[in-house]
């Protein structure tokens, strides 16, 4: 029987964002302990908040939405793990890849294992701030890679906040596929730590809103 381990975040209240963005909240709307017959209410939630998936649309207004991305492109029969311990701000090159090359020619997604799964609980501040990502270099090589459908980060985005411009602008630009003619969809903030070494399949699933770019997502990896 197959087993699964979660990789994505709960959504919590008081979980990092991107620094000055929007991130959660629930407004209750019917609650029992008020007299109510059941309990729901409103999520109010930022789309790029906790765990959550980039489509191509949002740096890319050529791009499909998250609710027009092929349900194919969310499962991944090939995942590759890859570390690349990352200081504060720090970018992961694209040297570092392509040491994997020959596997990862071969995987439908790379998962990027920096560390940084370990400094969001005790440190949300920094985690959000002073956080890694991925240079645009790196971002050329994985964009070039036939199979790969996915990158994965145990980060809070692609683009480092302290190099958000002109690095992470142009990283985010190259995988939502501006100007060529395929796109790699990015999975950002999920826990790697402890990402199973016998992992064969991952999933990254999404909510499908009507025209939002992005969405949280529930990620997971199924063992055998």
């Amino acid at each position: 029987m197959a087993r699964f381990v979660r990789l994505s975040y709960e959504i919590g209240f008081r979980h990092p964002g991107w620094p000055g963005n929007y991130t959660y909240e629930w407004e209750p709307v019917s609650s029992i302990e008020r007299g109510d017959v059941a309990n729901f209410g409103i999520l109010h939630l930022l789309d790029h908040f906790g765990s959550h998936l980039d489509a191509p649309k949002h740096f890319n207004d050529a791009g499909p939405a998250i609710a027009d991305v092929p349900l194919e492109r969310f499962v991944y029969e090939r995942p590759m793990l890859v570390d690349a311990p990352k200081q504060d701000r720090e970018l992961v090159s694209r040297e570092e890849l392509e040491a994997h090359d020959e596997r990862l020619r071969n995987s439908d997604i790379v998962m990027i294992r920096t560390g940084w799964s370990d400094v969001r609980d005790p440190d949300p501040i920094r985690y959000a701030a002073e956080g890694p990502g991925v240079s645009p270099e790196a971002c050329e090589y994985l964009s070039a890679l036939p199979e790969l459908k996915a990158v994965g980060l145990d980060f809070i985005s692609l683009a480092a906040y302290r190099k958000i411009d002109p690095e992470g602008i142009l990283a985010h630009q190259i995988l939502c596929g501006v100007g060529r003619d395929r796109y790699v969809i990015i999975v950002e903030d999920i826990d790697l730590s402890a990402y199973p070494s016998n992992a064969h399949r991952v999933y990254a699933i999404p909510l499908f809103p009507e025209g939002a770019d992005s969405s949280p997502c529930t990620v997971f990896a199924e063992m055998p």
